[in-house]
């Protein structure tokens, strides 16, 4: 009995063997045939496309490829990428690259339209100043032309400087961010934001505004930026209390057309400004409220100097404006202006600040 046995379980292993075997052929050719029809279904189609403009290349291989003759290139391409449309995250992820980054990690702060904020979306709503929108279209004489304006410095907005008491706090989110002659970053203060903050500081001071300028530097690790200069924000507010007058955040933008981020003002080239507001904060009214005064107020004395107000819907981290209710961004100049045109610009927006401040209500 124990022979029998041991011959029968010899008998099935032997034929459990000679199936696997057959199957692994089988598999193995059914592979290679999908492979190879694949290939010159893939081929064919390259075929199709270029068939679509040249009719000739398709002709001496038709008779090699009857039996894909009837293949959509349509249908084909549509199979090649619906399974990726029926997925809201990678259609997103085509549209906004920057979603990409860091998605099978953690989920990454919000994150404003894109790198230029002058490429709109939905994300984001532009107030154009007329001004800005006649020079856009032609309509405006050369930037290099004087205009007619006010004068920089008013001694009659002029006060008495209480440095004790600190109505202005200036810090910088992308702390490198430069002018020519340095690139786009700089870590030397002379060309980045950082001189253009240090002069705006005493331009204010010189109308009797105390100012505190923060120049720590928040972005070098640059998708940490905002989460770092909040911290900033919040060190100042818990030592004097939400008794600022303004929180500025200043930047520079970046732009293709020296013309369009530059102005003659008073004879001298300048770099224009722009605000930038934050709407998924409770304080949006308010800071808006605060951007808007500024803004009339450098339309009605310096035409063309503002180009307007950008506002987004979903700023990254709110562009910190959640944390006061007299927060503002300011742009001054970009990428392509001079270090020089930047730091000019310092007294005409000191000055739109000093009637904002001291002016009369």
């Amino acid at each position: 009995m124990y022979y029998n046995r041991r011959r029968v379980k010899e008998h099935n292993s032997l034929k459990t063997m000679l199936l696997m075997c057959v199957c692994l052929v089988i598999a193995v050719a059914m592979l290679f045939t999908n492979v190879r029809t694949s290939l010159l279904k893939n081929s064919y189609l390259y075929i199709k496309a270029i068939e679509t403009s040249i009719p000739y290349f398709g002709a001496s291989v038709q008779a090699d490829n009857s039996s894909f003759k009837n293949i959509s290139l349509r249908d084909s391409i549509y199979d090649k990428i619906s399974s990726d449309l029926v997925s809201p995250s990678k259609l997103l992820s085509a549209e906004i690259p920057f979603l990409n980054i860091g998605s099978d990690e953690k989920e990454y702060e919000e994150n404003f339209a894109t790198i230029n904020p002058f490429n709109l979306s939905d994300a984001a709503v532009a107030k154009i100043n007329p001004e800005e929108l006649q020079q856009q279209q032609g309509q405006q004489p050369n930037n290099q032309t004087p205009v007619k304006v006010s004068a920089a410095f008013n001694p009659s907005l002029k006060k008495q400087l209480n440095e004790s008491k600190p109505e202005i706090l200036i810090y910088h989110t992308h702390t490198t961010e430069a002018y020519k002659p340095a690139g786009a970053d700089s870590t030397e203060e002379q060309y980045s934001v950082v001189g253009v903050g240090t002069q705006l500081e005493k331009e204010l001071e010189n109308y009797g505004i105390s100012v505190i300028h923060d120049k720590t530097m928040h972005s070098m690790v640059y998708n940490d930026s905002y989460l770092r200069s909040a911290e900033t924000v919040k060190k100042y507010l818990n030592k004097y209390g939400n008794n600022f007058k303004l929180i500025i955040d200043l930047h520079r933008d970046s732009a293709e057309s020296k013309s369009a981020s530059t102005i003659n003002l008073n004879g001298e080239n300048i770099s224009k400004m722009m605000f930038v507001t934050a709407q998924n904060t409770p304080y949006y009214e308010q800071n808006n409220a605060i951007t808007e005064s500024l803004n009339e107020t450098a339309r009605k004395l310096f035409p063309g100097f503002s180009k307007g107000i950008l506002s987004y819907k979903r700023g990254m981290n709110s562009f910190n404006q959640n944390l006061s209710n007299h927060s503002i961004l300011i742009e001054i100049g970009s990428d392509i202006n001079s270090s020089q045109e930047s730091q000019g610009s310092a007294k005409y927006v000191a000055r739109v600040i000093a009637e904002y401040l001291n002016g009369k209500k």
